[in-house]
């Protein structure tokens, strides 16, 4: 039977009729045209009496152009509920108000109806479900869920906190479902399927707490036009691939701590935040050479962490990234602990995350224990608890402390000091200029590893250790979230240069060349060769008021009874030649240095995608041709081809890598992976966003993607995808807050709206952002980390 019914309630009422429809339930419903209330009111509170009795009704739009084959209009007409059948007053109104709301569209005669049901009630969870990807038509059963307030139309309506949880299963595995509730969903979706011989329908449904389903609609999909469907033909093949990947790679490692891993795209060194869910090729593999294949480790070795050789911790998984986090955690070791309590401890890390999975990306702080800080015992008592012996925790205590102290001192390899002055070997501006063909690339990149990437990792470190130890001072109740928040204000850092330097610029105090040639290199994209460079976008210094959103004048001064409390703590540790100043000093210059170290690192990767870039134009190939390229396949087709001629075997690899990442886009995987269903089954992840300050504003939204159009964005409440410091510019403008959809607790963004006092939630996560994508005004109170929509 294909859909051929007219309205929404005739549907309904055919289907009602059905005897093979055994697995979905449709409540109680009364059709009734709109010409018909109108010519005989009493009647029609007669006919609804006579079908329900005394209930409680939802009154429904049905109108003849709602869910055609070209067109749904969901949610663009009226839905009442928990109306009762005996109070005509009430009945009358909202029949009306549906009527209303057909607007234009309502023509009497011409079959409009409304739809009135019994209400579904005690209602354990309620949604919509399209048998295939509405935007890609990837082949996934899309289930959008309310599981918390009880209610029907929270997912229709788009309203609520809890109206945008998502479930993807890929439809040829639905037997991985483990959740009865969804596996007898799915059941009924199926049947209904097969009833209407149409794979491509658009559900709303309710469940009740007898795990019963109730069919509220169903109409075709009309997005069918815009859908992709060879990479579709390829998904099954390469999601396979994935499962045998998951399959040898959840085990024992050899020289790895740990039963089992978890794979997430947000721990750590954060992939999703820095490249993207699913980057293109060369970014992929541009961030893999630089970071996540040595540098990583090798900076982690140098600070006195124990860490596992010859692993790189970024996988790809059908072209996505994801971080080993096994990996992270025994790299967050300190040397000399016994294999005994290391395994111990990775364990049971990977335990807390798979259990509190909204910890993603703030491992650092909540579920592992990477450094000493001054609420140590709290830690131990709350993120290791009675696993270890007396003893073994006292070693393990121990051991974090002199690896930390050690970090303190100018001497050690992985010391700031020692990092700052590596960067300092990496080719500056005028040396890049020699970098000018596509033959220094090789030398550039490691050059770039080596004087780039691995002093930048050991400075991030510094970064995470610094936060750490202020945040300890704050739960040993000697300074305030406010204090700290200061704290980081008085740090001026990097961007608070280049705002003071934009505005110099605007009043002619420096020159324009002066000013690019410092900040020029930067992009939105760091790692993406189709993001343009400032120096590339000639509105950006045409940017009015950059002055209003200078930092505020913030500062941090102990006061002499804070000192005393933090040396009495540093003598309770039996630590010498060290005091609050130091400390304070320390924190300092490891929040500038790690910013700093990003910018300086930048801007060599800057210049190993512009000389690639610049040699793709030399051969009639474009940025994005380029961008499908791994970094090491170019490599080698420019050492074994001549270089008169590359571009041929160059578009091949471009076309091939085009058309994979075709297919990744529409893949739909977990953030975080801890088994093989994760191939086939996406659920949904609750992501808490990390506040920045204690503010609540209210404002219009803006969104910004890495290449949009330089814009104003005065009083406006900015949203964008990644944390990319590539997007500082925005600080130049009157921002009212700041809301990307990745980014972890103590990652770029985060630190740059501590420093400017900008309210901000830094990586809301995936499903919540893309409601925040359709709204136009937000409410953002991070006192209370709440996020509101209208």
């Amino acid at each position: 039977m294909t859909m051929k019914m007219k309205t929404k309630g005739q549907m309904l009422e055919y289907l009602a009729g059905l005897k093979s429809l055994a697995l979905f339930n449709i409540p109680d419903l009364f059709l009734v045209s709109s010409d018909k209330i109108h010519r005989d009111t009493q009647k029609f509170f007669k006919d609804i009496y006579e079908k329900f009795g005394k209930e409680l009704l939802v009154v429904r739009s049905s109108a003849n152009d709602e869910d055609t084959s070209k067109t749904s209009r969901a949610g663009e007409y009226r839905s009442i509920l928990k109306i009762s059948s005996t109070d005509h007053n009430s009945l009358i109104s909202a029949v009306k108000t549906v009527i209303n709301s057909y607007g234009k569209h309502d023509h009497i005669g011409e079959n409009n109806e409304v739809l009135i049901q019994k209400m579904v009630t005690d209602v354990s969870m309620s949604g919509v479900i399209f048998t295939h990807d509405l935007d890609s038509g990837a082949p996934y059963y899309v289930i959008n869920y309310d599981d918390y307030t009880g209610k029907t139309n929270t997912v229709t309506s788009g309203s609520g906190e809890y109206s945008n949880r998502t479930l993807h299963v890929y439809r040829k595995k639905t037997k991985e479902i483990r959740s009865d509730r969804f596996n007898k969903l799915i059941d009924a979706v199926v049947e209904l399927e097969n009833i209407l011989e149409n794979n491509f329908l658009d559900i709303e449904f309710a469940m009740d707490k007898d795990l019963k389903p109730y069919l509220l609609q169903v109409r075709p999909i009309t997005t069918k036009t815009n859908w992709n469907t060879a990479a579709n033909k390829t998904i099954g093949s390469r999601l396979d691939e994935i499962q045998g990947i998951l399959r040898k790679s959840l085990g024992r490692v050899n020289g790895v701590y740990g039963k089992t891993t978890v794979f997430g795209q947000m721990p750590d060194w954060n992939p999703a935040e820095m490249i993207g869910r699913a980057p293109r090729a060369l970014a992929r593999s541009l961030y893999e050479k630089m970071i996540t294949n040595y540098a990583w480790c090798h900076a982690r070795k140098l600070m006195g962490y124990t860490v596992p050789t010859d692993h790189p911790l970024m996988i790809s998984l059908a072209g996505q990234p994801f971080v080993d986090v096994r990996l992270s955690f025994h790299s967050f070791l300190p040397k000399g602990l016994s294999s005994t309590v290391s395994n111990k401890l990775v364990d049971a890390w990977i335990n807390k995350l798979k259990a509190f999975p909204e910890l993603h990306d703030k491992i650092e702080f909540d579920v592992a224990i990477t450094a000493f800080s001054f609420d140590i015992d709290k830690k131990l008592m709350n993120l290791v608890g009675d696993l270890l012996d007396k003893n073994e925790k006292l070693k393990y205590r121990d051991k974090l402390k002199k690896m930390t102290l050690h970090f303190l001192k100018d001497s050690s390899r992985g010391s700031i000091k020692n990092a700052l002055s590596f960067l300092s070997y990496l080719p500056n501006n005028t040396q890049l200029k020699s970098y000018n063909s596509i033959d220094t690339l090789p030398k550039l990149i490691d050059k770039c590893i080596k004087y780039g990437a691995i002093p930048f990792a050991i400075l991030a470190r510094h970064g995470f250790v610094a936060t750490s130890l202020l945040n300890s001072l704050v739960e040993r109740g000697i300074f305030s979230r406010k204090d700290v928040a200061n704290f980081f204000g008085g740090t001026k850092t990097v961007a608070n240069d280049f705002i003071q330097d934009l505005r110099s610029l605007r009043s002619d105090k420096i020159s324009k060349d002066y000013f690019l040639n410092r900040y020029g290199h930067l992009r939105a994209g760091t790692y993406d060769i189709c993001s343009l460079r400032y120096d590339q976008i000639p509105e950006l210094l045409e940017i009015k008021n950059p002055e209003k959103n200078i930092a505020p004048e913030r500062n941090f001064v102990a006061s002499k009874s804070q000192k005393k409390e933090v040396n009495l703590l540093i003598k309770e540790e039996n630590i010498k030649n060290l005091d609050c100043e130091q400390i304070l000093r320390y924190c300092s210059t490891a929040i500038a240095g790690r910013e700093y170290g990003k910018f300086i690192f930048t801007r060599a990767i800057s210049a190993i995608l512009e000389i690639i870039a610049n040699f793709g134009q030399s051969n009639n190939l474009t940025r994005e041709q380029m961008s499908h390229i791994p970094l090491d396949n170019l490599l080698n087709v420019l050492h074994s081809s001549p270089l008169s001629d590359p571009r041929s075997k160059l578009l091949d690899l471009s076309k091939k890598e085009a058309k994979l990442h075709s297919v990744s886009t529409v893949i739909r995987l977990p953030q975080l992976i801890y088994d093989k269903t994760g191939a086939y089954v996406t659920p949904f992840q609750v992501s808490h966003p990390n506040f920045i300050t204690s503010q609540k504003v209210a404002a219009k939204v803006i969104i910004l993607f890495p290449n949009s159009k330089i814009k104003s964005l005065n009083d406006h409440i900015v949203l964008i995808e990644n944390a990319d410091p590539g997007f500082d510019w925005i600080f130049t403008q009157k921002i009212v807050g700041l809301i990307t959809k990745y980014g972890g607790a103590n990652s770029h963004m985060a630190v740059r709206c501590a420093e400017f006092g900008i309210p901000a939630a830094i990586g809301c996560g995936e499903q919540r952002f893309e409601t925040f994508l359709k709204c136009n005004w937000i409410t953002l109170d991070c006192s209370a980390g709440l996020i509101s929509i209208q």
